[in-house]
């Protein structure tokens, strides 16, 4: 049962929120008729989350590249797939992290503007900061032996009985990213300041995807490339 908690908790990472609003804002439900307010095309909507997981999805493209030629993640952020405690349906589906930002910018069919990057420095500050209140940095998947006692601390690094959360970062840097200038929280600050840290870097690189990659392509036009 703790498990399925676990499930529920990462349905609100943002790359996963970001597929259920690209649903609805892109008009999938929507067959010309439609009144309701909620299903209206708003792509504006669309690609402001998808900004939001730009930085994550870009890395991905470079994690998996440095698979296939060297056997060894660059980064780190694909490795939690060969974590113990990573289940088969989280292998199965986790591709979505390789075709969301294409399928959003064909999908779009228009130049990205810069109101869809402010929005998206919003949609992620919110997400971070609701995690953060919300969610717990890992949760207790099975019962150990030592609960509450001197081994305590070391069984939740223990993929048999804890299962590690840290939704959408918000609790520390993402375990397998091991860039020394990355590391935001090894010196363990306050909450507040750990989020300032890591809402202006994710938001920086962010931005240098949206103006480097994304909006190049989309004002090419990347339906007439396929």
């Amino acid at each position: 049962r703790l498990r399925q908690h676990a499930v529920m908790y990462e349905l609100t990472w943002l790359c996963n929120s970001t597929l259920l609003m690209g649903s609805i804002t892109f008009g999938v439900f929507d067959d010309g008729t439609a009144t309701n307010w909620l299903f209206r095309r708003r792509p504006l909507i669309a690609t402001a989350c998808c900004i939001g997981v730009s930085i994550d999805q870009v890395l991905w493209y470079v994690d998996l590249v440095g698979y296939m030629v060297s056997g060894k993640f660059l980064v780190g952020v694909m490795k939690y797939l060969t974590w113990p405690q990573t289940l088969w349906i989280d292998r199965l589906t986790c591709t979505h992290h390789l075709w969301t930002m294409p399928l959003f910018i064909y999908a779009s069919n228009n130049e990205l503007e810069l109101d869809s990057f402010k929005l998206s420095v919003c949609i992620v500050t919110i997400k971070v900061c609701l995690s953060r209140w919300l969610t717990p940095h890992c949760i207790q998947a099975t019962k150990s032996k030592d609960e509450g006692g001197s081994g305590a601390a070391e069984a939740k690094s223990d993929p048999q009985i804890y299962r590690y959360l840290n939704v959408n970062l918000c609790h520390e840097l993402w375990r397998d990213i091991t860039f020394s200038f990355l590391q935001i929280s090894q010196d363990k600050p306050p909450g507040w300041l750990y989020l300032w840290r890591l809402l202006w870097r994710w938001q920086l690189f962010n931005y240098l995807v949206f103006v480097g990659i994304l909006s190049p392509l989309s004002r090419i036009g990347l339906a007439s490339l396929l």
